[in-house]
């Protein structure tokens, strides 16, 4: 248990540095915050990648003054949810199944967009879609390059 916590508090501090790192985008929240929660879904399981993923959504808001207010939070949950479905669908044995799970990791970060549609307006979402897609993207293929440089040759 220990030991949990403690990786999951490096890969929570891995996606505080990602937050840093921007990705041009109209909100400064869109960032490589998501790779390591979608690395440690991707290695570790589900649970992992869930708490990692929305503790650094939440780094992410915080380091950038939350610019969508109370919105975040709903985001974060969202975000460990695209976490968990990204460690429970690619650890699934059937062919593909590895990157299904990004993919549809993919797809929830950027339906979170809708969350916005109350405050901003569909315009502004539909507008703001693109630069998800390839933040998510990106991220996902960070975290899949990493998982597979490393799988079988880590033992963490």
């Amino acid at each position: 248990m220990t030991y949990r916590v403690a990786r999951i508090s490096v890969f929570s501090a891995f996606s505080v540095i990602g937050s840093f790192l921007h990705l041009p985008s109209p909100i400064q929240t869109v960032a490589l915050d998501s790779a390591p929660g979608f690395f440690a879904a991707l290695f570790y399981g589900a649970f992992d990648g869930a708490l990692v993923s929305g503790i650094g959504h939440l780094a992410t808001a915080s380091i950038n003054g939350f610019p969508l207010g109370i919105l975040h939070f709903p985001i974060a949950f969202g975000l460990a949810g695209a976490g968990g479905v990204i460690g429970l669908v690619s650890r699934m044995r059937f062919t593909g199944s590895f990157g299904l799970g990004l993919i549809l990791g993919i797809a929830i970060n950027v339906g979170l967009v809708v969350l916005v549609v109350p405050v901003l307006g569909w315009d502004w979402a539909i507008a703001f879609t693109p630069f998800l897609i390839i933040a998510a993207t990106i991220n996902a293929a960070i975290a899949a390059l990493a998982y597979g440089s490393v799988k079988g040759r880590l033992r963490i």
